[in-house]
């Protein structure tokens, strides 16, 4: 279910940007109505970043595949991963 959210979170958000695309270019030609399409691409972002956040995962900084959140190790190559982004970016990227 994870995942599914995670996916469905990205899909969202994709969607939103191009409704919000889509109506910035119906309002610069002056066509009514851009406003909707604005709200509604606003909306799905906003859905799709919160879906996203609430299925706990992120990806592994080598191997790029997804990982709970809060795990300290990458299940799938090993990597030791950083308990913050400070962290992360603090430590040099060769080893």
């Amino acid at each position: 279910m994870r995942y599914l959210a995670y996916s469905t979170g990205i899909v969202l958000k994709a969607a939103g940007v191009l409704l919000a695309l889509t109506a910035a270019i119906i309002w610069v030609s002056g066509r009514p109505n851009s406003r909707i399409l604005f709200d509604t691409g606003a909306v799905c972002f906003a859905g799709g970043f919160l879906l996203k956040r609430a299925s706990r995962l992120k990806k592994c900084f080598r191997c790029r595949e997804k990982v709970e959140r809060d795990a300290a190790r990458c299940r799938h190559c090993g990597y030791d991963l950083p308990a913050n982004a400070a962290k992360s970016l603090s430590e040099p990227f060769y080893k």
